[in-house]
């Protein structure tokens, strides 16, 4: 998979069908993995006064693929997803077949990941992109001076 453990920010834009506009989005996602499979935990916005948090399950099935389990915003959908090259592919859907997510997760060329994808929630179609980096650990002292980034 090609999101490593680790805090993820992301920056993008949101676009409804039929608009020319796009609406800023932000996004703060958690990785952490374990012996079954991928959590990835976090909240996105297009407006700071309105977070949607979620929770993305990823584990490995029989069938040489993933199974997704994610609650976002109240609704709990279920999917599929090939993670195994790039670009990493998702298709999830909730019960009633009435909101449908597709997404493509893949390397840009400075180090950065894009996330690309589609919903579809009855008869509204949105669009969007991310652009996700690692967030940076700020490293300090009492009276150490650092005249270069950290990673």
């Amino acid at each position: 998979m090609m999101l490593p453990p680790g805090e993820w920010l992301g920056k993008g834009s949101l676009l409804a069908a039929g608009r020319s506009l796009g609406r800023a989005i932000a996004c703060s996602v958690l990785v952490e993995r374990d012996d079954n499979g991928t959590t990835l935990k976090g909240s996105w916005h297009d407006d700071p006064d309105l977070p949607r948090d979620f929770v993305l399950r990823i584990a490995a099935n029989e069938s040489g693929t993933y199974t997704l389990s994610m609650r976002l915003a109240g609704d709990t959908l279920q999917g599929t997803a090939k993670l195994d090259s790039a670009p990493n592919l998702a298709l999830l859907w909730n019960d009633s077949s009435t909101v449908h997510v597709a997404a493509a997760l893949f390397a840009l060329g400075d180090g950065g990941l894009g996330l690309r994808g589609f919903v579809r929630d009855g008869d509204a179609v949105l669009t969007w992109e991310l652009r996700f980096t690692r967030r940076q650990q700020t490293l300090g002292g009492d009276n150490v001076v650092t005249l270069r980034r950290r990673r």
